[in-house]
């Protein structure tokens, strides 16, 4: 038989294999649209309709006019879901990170007498949150500024203002936030987001998968029978690749193929860049499975420390949640990832709308990530094939 019948043979070999546990099959395809599904629902806005509420408590403990109308101005904000209460019952809440607290404490009436130029002791707004709770703090901030401000316009120049309506205290300005992006018509989709962010992460488990039992077949007779029928070593790395790409690729096209039924998340760009960037992203999960056999010592050893990397690059490579949401140094970093270009070049031709240029970079990222984890892998199993045949392991 040639080489190319040979690496045909072992990978319908891994193919029969996998198909034998057909619950542990359909798991393969189930698993991530449930997750894509779950990070999809969880970080899902709509376009339109009513906002999210921030819960905020008010506590009030100055009895001044002014400091009773800032109260009301806070409760009826459209942006909370704001309920007076007392400083124990917010503590309690705030402990619990069910809330973030505003508290109006004694001498908060003096505000009203502000004047712009006057530089005396300013009083106190006290806001309680919890540590955890920074954004939902930096919200509540913001909000409170507007009201209060508004408030001390209207009693600086009560005057002026005697007669007139809220809309005489709107800053002079507008703001119109304008998305720009390189791809016209581009709009975040979390669902797509989450479909390609765990249709690559679980590419990834299912290369670990794979390497795991070729690692088995190397503690086991399988491996020992392979080489005695003097099977090249070439073929059964690339046999047991091409079955691992090519039910990675079937991953792909179920998950996305759900994605689009039921969440209708679309290739916007260009399918061709998706096709490639589906083909990239296999060989990468092939290759993964290689090294985790290459390199991976004991089973157990080796999926401990494999899920441990798996679950680092894709948090990393903004698998979980959009890159902008994590610190600087992490958003570097994460540009010496595969995942991160994958994400990046499936969310290009997804939502983005970005054409066959711009997945190109992509593109070319992880087919060179893919192809530098193989040839180590290779490499890495010729030397412990040698060393085998000559006595030494």
């Amino acid at each position: 038989m040639s080489k190319f019948s040979l690496t045909l043979t072992l990978a319908r070999k891994d193919w029969r294999l996998f198909w034998a546990d057909r619950r542990a099959a359909v798991l393969c395809f189930v698993v991530p649209v449930l997750l894509a599904s779950a990070f999809g629902a969880i970080f899902h806005r709509p376009a339109t309709g009513a906002t999210t509420k921030l819960t905020v408590l008010i506590v009030v403990e100055d009895d001044g006019p002014f400091t009773r109308q800032v109260a009301a101005d806070l409760l009826a904000s459209p942006r909370f879901d704001a309920k007076e209460v007392s400083r124990a019952e917010a503590c309690a809440a705030v402990a619990e990170r069910k809330a973030v607290a505003v508290v109006l404490p004694h001498g908060f009436e003096r505000l009203k007498l502000w004047e712009p130029g006057v530089t005396t002791e300013r009083p106190e707004l006290i806001l309680l949150h919890h540590p955890n709770a920074t954004p939902e703090r930096h919200m509540t901030e913001g909000v409170v500024t507007e009201a209060v401000m508004k408030r001390v316009t209207r009693e600086a120049f009560r005057d002026v203002l005697k007669d007139a309506d809220e809309q005489a205290l709107a800053p002079p300005f507008k703001v119109e936030a304008t998305p720009v992006s390189p791809h016209a018509g581009a709009q975040f989709n979390s669902y797509s987001h989450s479909f390609c962010g765990m249709t690559l992460q679980y590419l990834l488990f299912w290369g670990m998968e794979s390497g795991l039992l070729l690692l088995r077949e190397r503690q086991r007779s399988v491996w020992t029978r392979v080489r005695a029928a003097a099977v090249p070593l070439s073929c059964v790395i690339g046999g047991k690749a091409l079955a691992t790409a090519f039910i990675a690729l079937l991953q792909v096209l179920v998950t996305f193929g759900v994605g689009y039924v039921a969440f209708g998340v679309r290739i916007d760009g260009s399918v061709i860049g998706f096709a490639l960037l589906a083909l990239a992203a296999c060989g990468l999960a092939a290759a993964t499975g290689l090294l985790v056999a290459a390199i991976g010592g004991t089973e157990a050893r080796a999926r401990n420390v494999s899920i441990l990397v798996i679950l680092g690059v894709s948090m990393l490579g903004g698998l979980w949640v959009p890159a902008f949401l994590l610190p600087a140094w992490a958003r570097e970093f994460s540009l010496a990832l595969p995942t991160t270009w994958a994400l990046r070049g499936f969310e290009t031709v997804t939502w983005q709308g970005g054409g066959f240029r711009a997945a190109l970079p992509s593109v070319a990222a992880v087919t060179g990530f893919a192809l530098a984890l193989l040839a180590v892998a290779a490499l890495r199993l010729k030397f412990a094939e040698r060393s085998l045949r000559q006595g030494k392991a």
